[in-house]
């Protein structure tokens, strides 16, 4: 199972390298070419690494996926499943935010995205249930179907969403050997989440704000992501484990262990 994990670290991690690297250095040298029409812009080669590294993770996750045992991945499309129809609620939620938004011209928006975080929860809470390569990509992209056919507002885009956001999570879980469960690794992981929304939604909706509202929404996004995905994620994982319907699987067995 060691062996497994660190093998399945690597390849999460260095697929995702090599393909934020190889979108960054695409989009370079598209910027050479005057025939392109293409300009070098910073916040358009950060949003496109980010996309590049959370993609190759859940490329390099993908193999993985097959040597989970069928318990395992029972369990986790069912929180993934439950989860999802938290994300469609949410949304419900969220359209009553506009009131947020615009108490404060422009910044409101950030001050919305501290209700935010709540959509990176399946990817934090499945992985840390399972802990298997993968578990993020898949159980954010499971919970995203679900919201999207729950009729969520925005679409099918919430499946780009569910990608790009298990992806960066996936990637922090692969960078740290995915044997490490602690608190701060989760809400780094969240953390990861958050800047895979922010990418998305800059790439989608929001790539005609001023910089500053931009990073007032992505500083907001992170702290939402801490609390509302990294703290929670730990918390309804460790009320479950206790209970001991989790026994069965890595957070139930170390657990039982300590």
């Amino acid at each position: 199972m060691t062996v497994q994990k660190k093998v399945g670290g690597n390849l999460v991690a260095i697929w995702g390298i090599a393909l934020g690297l190889g979108t960054l250095v695409v989009y370079w040298l598209a910027t050479r070419d005057p025939s392109a029409g293409v300009a070098w812009n910073s916040l358009t080669a950060i949003v496109l690494g980010v996309i590049g590294v959370a993609a190759g993770a859940a490329i390099g996750s993908g193999a993985a996926l097959g040597r989970w045992n069928t318990w395992e991945a029972v369990l986790a499309a069912v929180l993934a499943g439950v989860v999802g129809v938290l994300f469609w609620a949410w949304g419900l939620f969220w359209n009553l935010l506009d009131v947020v938004k615009n108490l404060v011209p422009g910044y409101g928006m950030a001050l919305r995205d501290l209700f935010y975080g709540l959509w990176f929860l399946a990817a934090v809470l499945v992985p840390y249930i399972v802990r298997r390569p993968g578990a993020a990509v898949a159980a954010e992209t499971v919970g995203a179907v679900v919201s999207a056919l729950l009729g969520s507002q925005w679409g099918l885009t919430v499946l780009i969403s569910g990608v790009v956001q298990g992806g960066l999570a996936e990637a922090v879980f692969a960078l740290r050997g995915y044997k490490h469960w602690d608190l701060a690794t989760l809400i780094l992981a969240a953390c990861g989440a958050a800047l895979g929304s922010w990418a998305v939604d800059w790439a989608f909706w929001y790539n005609t704000l001023a910089l500053p509202v931009l990073l007032a929404m992505l500083a907001a996004r992170f702290v939402s992501a801490a609390i509302l995905s990294g703290l929670l994620a730990k918390g309804l994982g460790d009320a479950l484990a206790a209970t001991g319907v989790l026994d069965n699987t890595a957070l139930g067995r170390a657990r039982l262990q300590s």
